[in-house]
Order: C-alpha cells, then sequence, then structure tokens
C-alpha cells in the first residue's frame, strides 16, 4: 500500500461513516519508524524469498537480507466470477483504505445496494448503508446469518436488529447472476426467483490466504502457512502470523481471521 500501516476493522465501520478520520487509525506516525530505525518502504512488494541464500527480491530488482523473516501478509477477499457478473463496475469489496475511499462515493442517500454474504463485514456495510439512507437488501446463502461465528440465538438478534433499521435479510438465498448496463451492475437474480435492481454491490463471501510467497518458497501450506505454536513455518528462521497463518489449536489446525489473533 502506498500509506503508513493502519488499523482495517474501522474501515468499514466509523471510517466509512465518517466518524473517524483516517490519521486516527494509523498504529504509529511516520516520525516513530525513523526514531525506532524502522526502514519502512511503501508502494513496495517482494516477488521472491531465496530460503537457500536469505535474501528478499523486491519487484524493482533490489533485495534485502534476513537472519529472521516475518510473513505477515494476510489476506484476500474471495470475489465473484466473472461468468455471474464479477467483473462488472460496481461489484466492490471492503478490505483496505482504497475500498474504503471508493465505497464512500457510493454511499449516497436513496441508492440501492445489495450485500452479498451476512457475515461480520456484510453486515457492517448494511448498517453503514443504512445509517447513510441507502436502501440495502442482504442475501445469505446459509440457513442464516453468521452461521459461521455466532450461535443462532446471537445471529436471531442480529437480524432483529438490522430489519428493524430496515435492512432486508433473505437468508437461504444465493446469488444466481449479476446483470449488467453498459459494463456496469443494474440488477441481480437471486436463487429465490427475484429480480433486485441495484445502484452497486457489495461482496462479502470470505477472504483467502495471501500464502503465495511461502508456496513459492517451498513451505509447508494448508488453508495458510503452516506454523507451530511458536508461529515458526516449517523453515525455522521463516515466521507467520495473522490471517495468512495455520496454527495448531486444540489438536487441529486452524486459521483465525480476526484482529485479536493478528
Amino acid at each position: 500500500e502506498d500509506v503508513l500501516p493502519y488499523q482495517r476493522p474501522p474501515l468499514s465501520k466509523k471510517y466509512l461513516m465518517g466518524d473517524m478520520t483516517f490519521d486516527r487509525l494509523l498504529f504509529r506516525g511516520a516520525e516513530w519508524f525513523a526514531e525506532n530505525n524502522v526502514d519502512i518502504r511503501l508502494s513496495t512488494w517482494v516477488e521472491e524469498v531465496d530460503r537457500a541464500s536469505k535474501i528478499v527480491r523486491m519487484q524493482d530488482g533490489s533485495t534485502l537480507e534476513y537472519d529472521k523473516l516475518a510473513l505477515a501478509t494476510g489476506s484476500s477477499p474471495r470475489t465473484l466470477p466473472a461468468g455471474v457478473g464479477g467483473d462488472l463496475d460496481g461489484v466492490l469489496t471492503v478490505r483496505d483504505k482504497r475500498d474504503a475511499d471508493r465505497l464512500m462515493q457510493d454511499m449516497k442517500p436513496g441508492r440501492r445496494l445489495l450485500v452479498i454474504g451476512g457475515g461480520y463485514i456484510g453486515l457492517e456495510a448494511a448498517a453503514v448503508a443504512r445509517q447513510l439512507g441507502l436502501e440495502v437488501t442482504l442475501i445469505e446463502m446459509a440457513d442464516r446469518i453468521l452461521q459461521r461465528v455466532a450461535s443462532s440465538q446471537t445471529a436471531a438478534i442480529m437480524r432483529d436488529i438490522h430489519e428493524a433499521r430496515g435492512v432486508s435479510i433473505r437468508e437461504k438465498t444465493g446469488l444466481v447472476r449479476l446483470i449488467g448496463t453498459d459494463g456496469h451492475v443494474s440488477a441481480a437474480e437471486l436463487s429465490d426467483g427475484s429480480t433486485l435492481d441495484v445502484d452497486f454491490v457489495i461482496v462479502g463471501i470470505g477472504v483467502l490466504p495471501n500464502d503465495r510467497l511461502a508456496r513459492d518458497s517451498g513451505l509447508d501450506i494448508g488453508n495458510g502457512i503452516l506454523v507451530d505454536e511458536f508461529t515458526r513455518t516449517s523453515d525455522p528462521d521463516i515466521h507467520a502470523m495473522g490471517d495468512c497463518a495455520l496454527l495448531p489449536l486444540n489438536g487441529e489446525n486452524v486459521r483465525l481471521e480476526s484482529v485479536q489473533n493478528a
């Protein structure tokens, strides 16, 4: 990214509402990095990790040597395939500042929003949109919202709160396809046989771990980068943590997509 490291959870809530400015999301100001001997490089990414030479090669051809390497590469939102309209303009995800800034332009009173996915991101986006005066429909293919992360009792309470504020929630309802007009999404065909006119769509159907670097360098991979209880990968000089890491918990390997875990 082209900005200093920042907190992401408020992006889909207070930042999107305009209640919190971006500078309040920064973990540290620019002066902290200089004063604490941290060389931070923005708009830069890693092309390759050479484990034998302990060298990291950047996209601009430069290299960095390491004794220990930490992979905190996070995850990326799942997207809809082009075959169902996922490549249309106005089909958005919420993950980073650029996504939130784009959404701000679309969050105008009276506009019609379809949210695909009844998890945290989808429900937060729906709540903000309703507060800003949009017409919001949320669809969830599973039997209920929050199926993976909350009990049925908690989900029922959350559903009642959203519906009381005007969000139309359709459970057991999937997307058949999005329809475009001049390349921009304009309607959605749903599995219940209905068709909705929409101005834009937010897709919140989960994330995938960013494990390309680990995979390409030959580290052990599952549904994420496999680590032990000390965050070590199959290479003891490389660690991984956060959304990208697959860690041991209660006798199983699990990947916890939460800021608390990171």
